[in-house]
């Protein structure tokens, strides 16, 4: 069976990338997250120019979701078991913690059934960020991937035609998914949860077809034909070329809306992230086997290891506990100083939570 581009180091070293940029994004280029009397006049000079570009650790990850799913041993409902009891066994988890102590310090006393319910799957009545964990909403945009992926593949896995799979994962989920938004347009957490699909989505297919059709291992084949010496330099330096131009990109053109006078049928936004994620990620591929297994690859290794505890533990800095946790972020008062210390923080209580289950597993087992 053909190989991943990526080996195991490399891929949690991009999703450890995706994890700086998600913290960059939600720090410094999203204005709206900070209460008032913490937002700093200093970031909207970067979030003018940085915030569409920062939006690419989503793509990443969806990228990855759909990349990393050719390659996996069973691509079946099984697996999609698996992997959601995965996932949501760790995010219950840090909820209950967090929903405790908002419980017992008074900070939330809004003891809704149906709002808890919801929230436990990545949904939201009237809340776009979440009051117990912020940004769940990509929860229950990765269980829908979950399910729809196993489904696409059973349609598709008989036999390649690249066009017919990028209309099936690319182009036709932007109609489809727009359509059951409309239908549901009264249904604000069913709606959004749809416009989610309609922006990543794409993302998660491309990743799919990238896999399949060995995009990368193209590329570099292109790049041997036309240089056969000093590749690895030219790949290097095309590499940041790419970059440069995801960056561009995405301040120009970060999508693309489609509007028809169709009444059924929702406005259809094209994320452009979807053709910009290929070369980006093929890039960073090439700048870790540049630097394979050297000490800053290991840590940010680490990082996209436990991406998943960092995405949640991040959002204690702006759901309702960010009147406290806020200022306390803002304590290093420097850029640079407030994301590495926003990281230590989140990576410390990861470490904590993940030593804290060890030891309950540990005593159970004796």
């Amino acid at each position: 069976m053909r190989r991943s581009y990526f080996d195991t180091l490399t891929f949690n070293s991009i999703k450890g990338i995706a994890v700086i940029l998600l913290f960059i994004l939600h720090f410094f280029a999203s204005s709206d997250l900070w209460l008032p009397e913490f937002r700093n006049p200093s970031f909207q000079l970067f979030e003018k120019y940085f915030c569409y570009s920062a939006n690419m650790c989503v793509a990443i990850f969806a990228f990855l979701t759909g990349y990393g799913f050719w390659f996996s041993s069973g691509k079946n409902f099984v697996r999609t078991v698996r992997k959601a009891y995965a996932v949501l066994s760790v995010y219950w988890e840090i909820y209950f913690l967090f929903l405790a102590i908002a419980a017992i310090t008074g900070i939330y006393t809004e003891f809704n059934i149906k709002k808890i319910g919801l929230s436990l799957i990545g949904l939201d009545e009237n809340n776009v960020i979440g009051d117990i964990i912020a940004f769940h909403w990509y929860l229950a945009f990765y269980l829908a991937v979950l399910v729809l992926l196993p489904a696409f593949h059973y349609l598709l896995s008989r036999r390649e035609n690249v066009l017919r799979d990028i209309f099936y994962l690319v182009l036709a989920p932007l109609f489809i998914f727009s359509c059951l938004g409309n239908l549901v347009s009264s249904f604000y957490c069913l709606k959004r949860f749809l416009v989610d699909l309609v922006l990543w989505f794409p993302c998660v297919g491309m990743g799919y077809i990238t896999a399949r059709y060995s995009v990368f291992e193209r590329i570099d084949l292109l790049f041997y034909r036309l240089c056969n010496k000093g590749v690895k330099w030219l790949r290097f330096v095309i590499g940041i070329f790419f970059i440069a131009l995801t960056v561009y990109g995405m301040y120009r053109c970060p999508g693309v809306i489609y509007t028809t006078k169709l009444p059924w049928l929702l406005p259809i936004v094209l994320n452009m992230s979807v053709f910009y994620i290929i070369l980006f990620t093929y890039s960073l591929a090439v700048f870790f086997k540049a630097i394979h297994n050297s000490r800053l690859q290991l840590m940010l290794s680490v990082l996209g290891n436990i991406s998943l505890y960092m995405w949640l533990f991040n959002g204690i800095f702006f759901n309702g506990f960010k009147l406290y946790t806020q200022p306390f972020l803002l304590l290093p008062k420097y850029p640079l100083f407030i994301l590495a210390w926003g990281l230590v923080i989140c990576f410390m209580l990861t470490k904590i939570l993940i030593f804290f289950n060890n030891l309950v597993i540990i005593r159970a087992s004796k």
